[in-house]
């Protein structure tokens, strides 16, 4: 039981760094991940009566006008990147302790 709860935690753990990795890729690449992601998720009605038509357009353009902004961001992404590495450690040797001692 408790193999089976540190493996359904480190999946999500290990799919949420792989998506931070992504915020090192081009811009161009980000937007068609994003966009296919909504595509693994259940569909919702959407109530928003108006949605802004240039969100990622006018996003790109306050981070390349204010580097102080997107070093800030940058910084925020490495530092959940290393706190999600070190989570994946844990629960990675917690469950390979675990299959040493099943294996005694």
């Amino acid at each position: 039981m408790k193999r089976i709860a540190l493996v359904v935690i480190l999946i999500p753990l290990a799919l949420f760094e792989i998506y931070l990795c992504t915020a090192f890729l081009p811009i161009k690449w980000q937007l068609a991940i994003n966009d296919r992601i909504t595509d693994l998720l259940p569909r919702s009605p959407d109530w928003t009566p108006i949605t802004h038509p240039m969100m990622s357009q006018e996003i790109e353009q306050v981070l390349n006008e204010h580097s102080g902004v997107r070093i800030a961001l940058f910084t925020i992404t490495v530092a959940l990147m290393i706190g999600d590495a070190w989570l994946i450690r844990r629960v990675w040797r917690l469950l390979m302790e675990h299959k040493s001692l099943e294996r005694r």
